[in-house]
């Protein structure tokens, strides 16, 4: 076996906050010491950003094998394409993940057809109906990284208060994301001008805040992880931002969706636009990625959703949530912060690679000698434009259908193999 020496790269490893060029040496599953390289091959990557593999917090799939949607095989292979080497999969599956031997099925489906890392949720209710709590312990022990009901949030208090009570006994951060179904039930769209102007029903900012505040309460009650998925509105920030500064253990991510695009989108109808939670306004996207950018917000999560295209290309108020998101998320990422004032890689690098693989307690987001060799090179030259029907995804139901972008992933290893 080589040792595979990229040469002349940018290198920027968001753990120890290393920016610079150099070459980056690893052999087997495992990054080396230059001292420690023996019959070395080098691969020139002049020009190219070298770092480490991505992590995402929030994926769904509708097929665990088969069918004609989304399925581990393809949604890894999209994954890989957009520079990820873990991502996340919460339990709306079938068969749904509430019990150790379903847990092992779908691990066993995984180690069939994954060609990058697979962390599986288990629910935080029976069913993630919300009604009873499922065996959080088991779940542990079968080996889940998180306990969700994502894309649902418990509305009963007390179940989640007493879920997050005993996840806490097996060191396992909850994942919520926040909705009040009693004020958003029948809300398509933000609770705002476009909805009106369309007559769709409303999904207003604060159905999410009460949940975030429900959330923060629990935390700093319980002393204990909760992480909040997917933040749309410029109050939850508020709300989160002045409990980190009392230092409630609350983190939270944001989609790269809600850090471009804006409820405007939704005017012709286009249910690709259709996101959970909905789009809204301009005030809520500058708060987001200032939020980001200041600490409040600790990471990006690509909530990718795939919808089959028939349940889609329906009527607005009809149609499901959810869009793809794989293999767009880092460019767009990217493309809303680069011009942020605050923006560094090593920033960036933390909010996708770094501080989510802290979140689920896997390893991830470093470059150092002795790291698990999950790698992506990255040609920020490249130009292209994505099509929803070129894509390794199966799913075609992207706000970024036709986009074109500067950068691309070139090439990704995950234990060392070459993707």
């Amino acid at each position: 076996m080589k040792t595979i020496c990229l040469k002349g790269g940018r290198i920027i490893d968001p753990s120890t906050e290393k920016d610079e060029k150099g070459d980056l040496y690893f052999y087997d599953d495992k990054i080396i010491s230059p001292k420690d390289a023996k019959n070395t091959e080098v691969i020139d990557v002049t020009g190219k950003i070298i770092f480490p593999g991505l992590v995402d917090l929030r994926c769904h799939i509708n097929d665990l094998s088969g069918g004609n949607g989304e399925n581990i095989f393809s949604v890894t292979r999209a994954a890989a394409a957009g520079g990820y080497s873990t991502i996340v999969l919460m339990p709306n599956l079938n068969p749904i993940p509430d019990n150790p031997a379903t847990i092992q099925f779908i691990k066993d489906q995984i180690k069939r057809d994954a060609c990058i890392n697979v962390k599986l949720t288990g629910c935080l209710t029976k069913g993630s109906n919300g009604k009873a709590l499922a065996p959080l312990g088991s779940l542990k022990n079968a080996g889940v990284v998180a306990i969700t009901d994502s894309p649902l949030s418990p509305q009963d208090n007390q179940i989640f208060c007493k879920a997050v009570e005993y996840a806490s006994m097996f060191d396992l951060p909850v994942i919520d994301l926040p909705r009040d179904l009693s004020l958003s039930e029948n809300g398509n769209a933000h609770d705002g001008p476009s909805a009106l102007k369309m007559g769709l029903g409303g999904y207003p900012r604060i159905a999410e805040e009460l949940f975030v505040q429900r959330a923060i309460s629990i935390s700093r009650s319980l002393n204990t992880r909760v992480h909040l998925s997917s933040i749309s509105s410029f109050a939850s920030v508020d709300l989160i931002k002045e409990a980190k500064n009392r230092d409630v253990m609350i983190t939270a991510d944001v989609s790269p969706q809600h850090l471009a695009l804006t409820e405007t989108k939704i005017l012709n109808y286009d249910t690709n636009f259709k996101t959970t939670p909905p789009l809204r306004e301009e005030v809520d996207r500058k708060y987001l990625i200032d939020g980001l950018m200041d600490g409040t917000i600790d990471c990006i999560s690509t909530a990718h959703e795939p919808i089959k295209e028939y349940e889609k290309n329906i009527e607005y108020d009809l149609a499901p949530t959810g869009v793809t998101s794989l293999e767009t998320a880092f460019n767009i990422s990217l493309q809303q912060l680069s011009e942020h004032p605050k923006f560094t890689w090593v920033n960036l690098l933390k909010f996708m690679s770094l501080r989510p693989s802290e979140i689920i307690n896997v390893e991830g987001g470093g470059l150092r000698v002795g790291s698990t060799a999950n790698i992506v090179i990255f040609d920020p030259l490249k130009k292209w434009k994505y099509h929803s029907s070129k894509s390794k995804s199966r799913a075609f139901n992207t706000p970024f259908n036709n986009e074109e972008f500067h950068g691309k992933v070139s090439q990704i290893y995950l234990n060392g193999k070459a993707i």
